[in-house]
């Protein structure tokens, strides 16, 4: 079950984004994204009403505060920023 409209919007954003990318993914629960391919394989997003906790593997984990100004591009900089990605646009 979601959680919320507001997680909802942006899990259908992020799987938007992932379908573009051509990044395989599954979710989970609706609350759960799992990344199967691309660049981003293995990324885990777990949406719990406030916050999206982000898994890379065993030893990776940061959580992000989703009540206010919450996109794509904007994870994909702190994603960036905290090197669990590569950084893709600079």
């Amino acid at each position: 079950m979601i959680v919320s409209i507001l997680t909802y919007r942006h899990i259908k954003n992020l799987c938007s984004f992932f379908k573009r990318t051509r990044s395989n993914f599954k979710l989970i629960n609706n609350d759960r994204i799992i990344i199967l391919s691309g660049s981003m394989r293995g990324l885990v997003l777990y949406f719990d009403r406030d916050a999206c906790e982000v898994k890379s593997g065993d030893r990776d984990y940061i959580s992000i505060d989703i009540t206010r100004n919450f996109s794509v591009d904007m994870l994909m900089q702190v994603l960036a920023k905290h090197n669990i990605i590569a950084p893709v646009f600079e």
